[in-house]
This record gives C-alpha cells, sequence and structure tokens, in this order.
C-alpha cells in the first residue's frame, strides 16, 4: 500500500484494484466517524498503518494529531511514563514535565503499532486508560481526562494469543470493536500489476529517471511470487531497479533466487523457473570471474548453496 497524490485533502488513498482491498476500504470509510477503537490486523508490509491514517483522515480528528508509536520499542520501565507523561521530578532524570504519547493525540488519534508486544502485566494499564478516558501522570495523583482515539495494529493472531494467556483478553475485546483484516499481496495478485505502476511512477520522480521497460514476463514473474515482505518488499524491489540500475530481468532473476518458496507455486508464460535461475547464476560467475564466494555475495545466497545450483545445472 501506499500513499497517491494528494487529490483529497490529507486522505491516504490506497493503491489497489482487487476485490479484497475493496472491502477494506469500504469498512474503513464505514467505521473513520465513529471514535471506537479499531483493530488493524495483517502481515509486516502489508500497510496497516496507512490503514490508520486514512481512518483519522476521514474523521472529524483529520486536523488533529496522528501520533503512531512501535509498542515492541517501548521499554517495561518506561512504559508509564512515555505512554501517560510525568511531572518534573518525578523519577531521577525527570528535569522536565512531558505529556505522554497518549496526552499528545489528545482529540486526536493514537496508532498502537505491533499491540501484541505490550508486556501482559502493564496491558492492564493501558485498559484503564481506555476504559476511563484518562491517564494518571507518574508523579501526579490527579487523573487527567482525555480524548483520544485508539487504534491498534499487529501481524500476529492476538485471538490465539488471548487461547494461551499470552494476551489479555478484557484488552482484547475493548481493542476489537471494530476488526479490519489487511489481506497479504500474495492473496491478491490483481493488485501487483497496480503497485507496479504506481512505485514506478514515484521512484521515477524520486530518482529523475525514466519509467524502465518491463517485460510481460518480467510481470508475470512478479505476480507470481508470494511477496513474503508484501507490499514493503515490492515497493524495494522497484527502487533497487531505479537505484542499481540494472535490468528488471537481472532483478527478477536474483529475486527468484533468494527466494525460499516452492518452485511450483512461481508461474510465467514465457520462462522457466530453471531458466531463470540458471541465467542468473551464470551471469554472477561471468561478473565475477568465476569466483564462487564473490559470486555467492553478488547473488545474496550462502556459498554452499551456489556450489549446490552450479551443480544441478552443470556450471561447474
Amino acid at each position: 500500500m501506499s500513499i497517491s497524490s494528494r487529490s483529497e485533502v490529507d486522505f491516504p488513498q490506497i493503491v489497489g484494484a482487487s476485490p479484497a482491498i475493496a472491502e477494506v476500504l469500504r469498512l474503513v470509510d464505514s467505521v473513520a466517524a465513529s471514535d471506537c477503537c479499531v483493530l488493524i490486523e495483517g502481515e509486516s508490509g502489508t500497510g496497516k498503518e496507512l490503514v490508520a491514517r486514512r481512518l483519522c483522515a476521514k474523521s472529524s480528528r483529520r486536523n488533529q494529531p496522528f501520533i503512531p508509536v512501535n509498542c515492541a520499542g517501548v521499554s517495561q520501565s518506561l512504559f508509564e511514563s512515555q505512554f501517560f507523561g510525568h511531572v518534573r521530578g518525578a523519577f531521577t532524570g525527570a528535569e522536565q514535565s512531558t505529556l505522554g504519547m497518549i496526552r499528545a493525540a489528545d482529540r486526536g488519534t493514537l496508532f498502537l503499532d505491533e499491540v501484541a508486544e505490550i508486556p501482559l502485566n502493564l496491558q492492564p494499564k493501558l485498559l484503564r486508560v481506555i476504559q476511563e478516558r484518562e491517564v494518571v501522570p507518574v508523579g501526579n495523583p490527579i487523573p487527567i481526562k482525555i480524548d483520544t482515539r485508539f487504534v491498534a495494529g499487529t501481524n500476529r493472531n492476538l485471538r490465539e494469543m488471548v487461547r494461551k494467556n499470552e494476551f489479555r483478553e478484557d484488552l482484547y475485546y475493548r481493542l476489537n470493536i471494530v476488526r479490519v483484516v489487511v489481506p497479504p499481496l500474495r492473496d491478491r495478485v490483481e493488485d501487483v500489476p497496480v503497485l507496479l505502476d504506481h512505485f514506478f511512477a514515484v521512484y521515477s520522480r524520486q530518482y529523475q529517471r525514466p519509467v524502465p521497460a518491463v517485460s510481460r514476463a518480467v510481470r508475470s514473474l512478479l505476480m507470481g511470487y508470494p511477496w513474503p515482505g508484501n507490499v514493503r518488499e515490492l515497493a524495494a524491489w522497484v527502487e533497487r531497479l531505479y537505484a542499481t540500475g540494472l535490468d528488471a530481468e537481472v532483478l527478477v532473476e536474483m529475486l527468484l533466487l533468494e527466494s525460499d518458496s516452492p518452485r511450483e507455486s512461481l508461474s510465467t508464460d514465457d520462462l522457466s523457473l530453471d531458466q531463470i535461475e540458471r541465467r542468473a547464476i551464470a551471469r554472477a560467475m561471468d561478473l565475477s570471474d568465476f569466483n564462487q564466494r564473490k559470486a555467492a555475495r553478488m547473488l545474496k545466497v550462502h556459498r554452499a548453496t551456489l556450489a549446490r545450483k552450479l551443480k544441478k545445472h552443470k556450471l561447474t
């Protein structure tokens, strides 16, 4: 997912043509005006934060702060201070008062990215804030009312975590008023060509280079690739095309060579995968003057893997 040109005032537009993305948009836009908690689930790289930004942009809070916080990066010892704020002198090193992220997002939206990473013993503190709509800063016993919308994102199965007592059930139900599931890119291959064209245009402007020619064969291979890193990986592949200046055919060869996915899941109308793999290895060996260590480094594979594939393709 990506943000297109701003034809609407700060409305992030989700790029895609699949029915799955159309359903995500329908649900997001239908609940945006509400202040209810929304839980956004999806694998890493699918665009959960962009969905959260769209929720904010389509709501009455659009002109107020949108604050994303990576919950995995918040230390247990500083959790209350970073989330709820503190007053000056509350603890050693507290030289000035701070609002904390929740109060900083007052009247706006707080996006709790990777909410599953909040330690179990700290989850009741967050639950109380969401329920009572107030925070108690460290060092100040007087609760402060807040008007913050909470949106949570996770790449893990929270229901399964609840079942295993790894996530509090009450917090799960409080966050999961509306659940939005962003499907992985491999389940919506119709979006791949649309996203390719979008990122070609984005990086063409950024690198001030013309949009490269990409053959039908390469596009077919990219549509068959499972994209474990989802849209983020696709965007990185396109940028690599501009940054390196290599042909799209070479980069797709490398992409498929690096993949751990079963080869039968990748298809093309014009080229076999063995042909593409063989050509990528042959090219790397040629460029490295047949130095296997250099070729393996160029292809970003282990030397033993390269040796095995050299034998398979009878290139030794």
